[in-house]
């Protein structure tokens, strides 16, 4: 049976996540790249639910598919076993300027550091912690505020 009270810390996580993203690509397109291992993919489409919540028309697709393909749920395989899925949505173009890059990884083990899509992620969500998912690191143009999950 799933703890309801685990539910619900995700996805009051995954909302203050979302708010965060949203006030921050006010105006602008939207990449968001998802590194997390597969146990944990249902974090992107939980996010992409979130986002769609709030305005945001977003879907999510494989990493290294092209912006018209359609959307996959699974994930392209990245180091320690993780995989790399975009949400993209709004105004973005083909130049990509004016376009939001956001880059979560999600841990979920040991030995999962590694953020497969390439330079430091903006948001660390951790699902280590024993008490539910945690947000270890909230980038400083995506945080308004004290946003903890």
């Amino acid at each position: 049976m799933t703890d309801l009270s685990a539910i619900a810390r995700e996805r009051a996580t995954l909302a203050t996540i979302a708010d965060a993203i949203v006030a921050a690509s006010a105006d602008k397109g939207l990449r968001i790249e998802v590194a997390c291992p597969a146990s944990r993919l249902a974090v992107v489409d939980h996010l992409t639910q979130a986002l769609h919540a709030r305005g945001r028309v977003c879907r999510y697709r494989p990493a290294g598919s092209k912006p018209g393909e359609a959307g996959d749920p699974h994930p392209v395989r990245g180091q320690h076993g993780s995989g790399v899925v975009v949400i993209t949505g709004g105004l973005a173009t083909g130049t990509d300027r004016g376009v939001l890059r956001v880059g979560v990884r999600v841990t979920a083990g040991p030995g999962q550091d590694a953020f497969p899509a390439g330079g430091d992620p903006d948001i660390v969500l951790d699902y280590q912690d024993p008490d539910g998912p945690t947000i270890r690191y909230l980038a400083p143009h995506l945080s308004a505020g004290d946003r903890r999950g």
